[in-house]
């Protein structure tokens, strides 16, 4: 079993790896042992018994007591856990519904939140009921990499160009796609409509208009012009057949979800977004982000911030914008300030790894004996044995070992199942990990270049 201060787990890793990366390099310079780790990671998701034990379990999000569990299951051994809370930005309907699925309930409640700003804590306190010591309020770190001080971060335009043989000649249009589950299958579709409500149905209706519209659009502009390329960025996770295939069809549109979106952010001469936080980054980055929206976004499933932008709603001003003829994007930092606290004078991973700190150095913040209680009846009794029972090595040694020698009939049976079942589901985690599971020498890369940054800008 190995042990850590703090495990460090991801969900995406385009969207996260980086992030976590220079959180590490902080808290490891401060004497402290940690690890980053893929959710799914496949040496973590066969384990039969404890791998990992850590004094604080660091996650990305956390809605509901379950969703510890889909982190950790009764594989890592954790006293205390912080959610760095990816998405934070939420809808007009979920900031007002106190029994919104994103106002968290069961355990998620009394673990510890990172907060980009003022905004998310007063709703976490207020309509979620977290205590006020349990928000810690650091601004966001997802901007920490476009700041001076890691300025060469990011891989230089030509460096991207030669990467992914796109013409360094040529403009580059960035477009964020926010298209989450509008290309999903029913079941999917069903079960997000159910997660957050029917408002969400109206929703992904008009995400899918809004989709096949502003599709339609790039396939006019690349009928009309040569001289540009459109870089479709989907959602992290997300399939875009629909995108996919007007990237056969075109050779200068791409479909690309590798890298960070603040990579190809850095690398774009333009940057386009439908509904999505990342063009946040984009305004940070010093670029002028433009919203493309061609039908009205239901209001409840708006965001706060997002609605106050200016948006592009006909294909003639969108030509005019790939032209240079930009918009007043409609936001001032001082809009952004409380959804996104910035603090030009001191990085919000340095206020990270201080609240990393202090609950790392105050036992206040772990489980108590109820919680941790809740935790376990999160499994039936019968996962509860089967689980004991995969933790008694010999015995479960002797069960393989009746599946392989005895002939009978149901042992046959059982052995034909277990095999099926094994096969499905580890063939599912290796396909996962191929893309999203980063090695620790991948990891020691991106540290070694913080790193490098970091010390020469000292």
């Amino acid at each position: 079993m190995q042990e850590y201060d703090f495990l460090l787990m991801y969900e995406h890793k385009v969207r996260e790896l980086d992030n976590l990366c220079l959180l590490k390099y902080e808290l490891d310079k401060r004497g402290y042992r940690t690890k980053i780790l893929y959710i799914n990671d496949y040496e973590l998701v066969k384990a039969r018994t404890t791998v990992y034990k850590t004094k604080v379990l660091v996650i990305g999000y956390c809605y509901t007591s379950s969703s510890i569990r889909d982190c950790a299951s009764y594989r890592i051994r954790f006293d205390k856990v912080i959610n760095l809370q990816w998405e934070q930005v939420t809808t007009n309907e979920q900031e007002k519904d106190s029994g919104s699925f994103r106002n968290l309930s069961g355990l998620a409640k009394e673990i510890v939140h990172i907060s980009w700003g003022e905004k998310n804590r007063k709703r976490l306190i207020e309509k979620a009921g977290v205590a006020p010591r349990n928000v810690k309020v650091t601004g966001n770190i997802t901007m920490d990499l476009l700041r001076p001080e890691f300025r060469g971060f990011y891989d230089s335009r030509e460096d991207i160009c030669r990467q992914y043989d796109l013409p360094s000649n040529k403009k580059i249009c960035l477009f964020i796609a926010g298209f989450k589950y509008v290309e999903a299958s029913v079941e999917e579709k069903r079960a997000t409509i159910a997660r957050f409500g029917e408002g969400r149905r109206h929703y992904l209706e008009v995400a899918e208009r809004e989709q096949l519209t502003i599709l339609q659009w790039f396939r006019q502009f690349l009928e009309e012009n040569g001289d540009y390329i459109i870089v479709y960025r989907p959602h992290p996770g997300d399939a875009s057949p629909r995108a996919e295939k007007l990237a056969r069809e075109y050779e200068n549109f791409r479909v690309i979800s590798e890298l960070s979106v603040k990579q190809w952010i850095a690398v774009s001469d333009l940057v386009y977004a439908w509904n999505s936080t990342a063009i946040l980054e984009a305004f940070f980055a010093g670029k002028n982000p433009i919203y493309l929206c061609p039908y009205p976004i239901p209001e409840d499933q708006d965001h706060p911030l997002l609605m106050e932008m200016n948006k592009v709603e006909d294909y003639e001003t969108f030509k005019r914008t790939v032209s240079g003829v930009l918009p007043d994007i409609g936001l001032t930092k001082a809009m952004v300030n409380p959804f996104y606290l910035v603090d030009e004078k001191r990085a919000s991973y340095l206020k990270i790894a201080d609240a990393f700190e202090e609950v790392y150095q105050d036992d206040g913040y772990a489980l108590n004996g109820k919680q941790r209680r809740e935790y376990r009846r999160l499994y039936s009794v019968k996962d509860r044995m089967i689980i004991t029972f995969m933790r008694m090595t010999f015995l479960y040694q002797i069960y393989g070992w009746v599946l392989v020698h005895i002939p009978q009939p149901f042992i046959k049976r059982r052995r034909k199942w277990l095999e099926s079942y094994q096969d499905r589901e580890f063939r599912k985690w290796k396909k996962m990990n191929a893309i999203e599971a980063a090695a620790d020498s991948e990891v020691d890369a991106v540290i070694q270049k913080i790193k490098g940054l970091a010390e020469n800008w000292r």
